[in-house]
C-alpha cells in the first residue's frame, strides 16, 4: 500500500536506551505490522541503542526492504544513534548490502541537522 508512516519508538518501547535484540525485534514487528511502504522510525528522545540492538535492527530493516520493499527512514536520531547505526551497516556482510539500498535519515529541524553536521 502507498502511504507513509511514523512510529514514534520511545512511546513504543517505553525507554531511552535500547540494549537488546529483543528490543529491535519488537520494534521491527511494529513495522511488519504496519501496511504503508515507507514507516519512519521517530528517536525522538531515545539517549542511546547498542551495537546488539543495532545489529539486529539493521538485520530486519534489510530483510524487509529485499522482500517487501518498505522503507524504513530514521527520524530525529542523535550523532550517537546514527554513528552506531552506520559502523554496524559497514560491518555486515557485503552481500546484505543489495542494489539500491541507502539508510536513511532524516531531521525535523535546521539545529537537529546543524548539530548532527558538526558532529561528524
Amino acid at each position: 500500500m502507498k502511504c507513509n508512516s511514523t512510529i514514534p519508538v520511545k512511546n513504543l518501547l517505553g525507554v531511552t536506551s535500547l540494549h537488546t535484540r529483543e528490543m529491535a525485534s519488537q520494534l521491527m514487528d511494529e513495522v511488519r505490522a504496519d501496511l504503508c511502504d515507507t514507516i519512519e522510525l521517530d528517536f525522538a528522545d531515545i539517549e542511546f541503542i547498542s551495537r546488539s540492538f543495532a545489529d539486529q535492527f539493521h538485520k530486519e530493516k534489510i530483510e524487509l526492504w529485499t522482500q517487501k520493499g518498505v522503507v524504513i527512514p530514521v527520524v530525529n536520531a542523535n550523532t550517537h544513534i546514527i554513528s552506531t547505526l552506520q559502523s554496524v551497516a559497514n560491518t555486515q556482510n557485503v552481500t546484505v548490502r543489495q542494489g539500491d539500498y541507502i539508510a536513511r535519515y532524516k531531521f525535523n529541524s535546521q539545529l537537529q541537522l546543524e548539530q548532527f553536521l558538526m558532529d561528524i
